[in-house]
């Protein structure tokens, strides 16, 4: 595939459940000209150094916590908890992926899907695999380039649906 694709990957439910996988996958894609974006809750902090010691490969860290730290809505708790309101914590990873023209993401929380217009995979750890909407999947079963190469048919399909 020559086109350059953008690839959300959520960290809690996906990535922390096989970082090894998620390694090799991420190190694979960015050879191959693709940028990975992990879109998680958070914190940033805690999640770069876990993705650092893992050695998974990516161009940029969105975390909806950091995010929502600086902006009107969001509530801090003496002990240091932030509180966002349910819908704006639910609809910032498909905003990001709108915003950022990510052409696929995966996700192990279907409560997201709703808010996304970006094609979404719907991660299921047990099969390893995730779903889209319009009924296309995706292996994780199988080597990282087997399931890159079925998420850049997956992307390209989609794109005419």
């Amino acid at each position: 595939m020559s086109e350059r694709l953008k690839i959300g990957l959520d960290f809690h439910g996906v990535i922390n459940k096989r970082p090894k996988f998620f390694s090799a996958f991420t190190i694979l894609a960015r050879k191959k000209g693709h940028e990975i974006h992990i879109i998680t809750g958070g914190p940033s902090q805690v999640v770069k150094k876990m993705l650092d010691e893992w050695q998974v490969s990516y161009d940029y860290l969105f975390a909806i916590l950091d995010y929502y730290g600086n902006i009107a809505g969001a509530t801090y708790f003496e002990n240091g908890e932030l509180k966002v309101p349910a819908q704006l914590w639910d609809t910032a990873k498909a905003e990001y992926c709108m915003t950022h023209g990510i052409n696929m993401h995966i996700d192990d929380s279907s409560q997201y899907v709703k808010w996304f217009s970006t094609p979404y995979c719907h991660y299921d750890e047990n099969s390893k695999t995730c779903k889209m909407p319009n009924a296309l999947s995706v292996d994780f079963s199988q080597t990282p380039e087997k399931a890159l190469q079925e998420i850049e048919q997956a992307v390209t399909r989609y794109q005419y649906f």
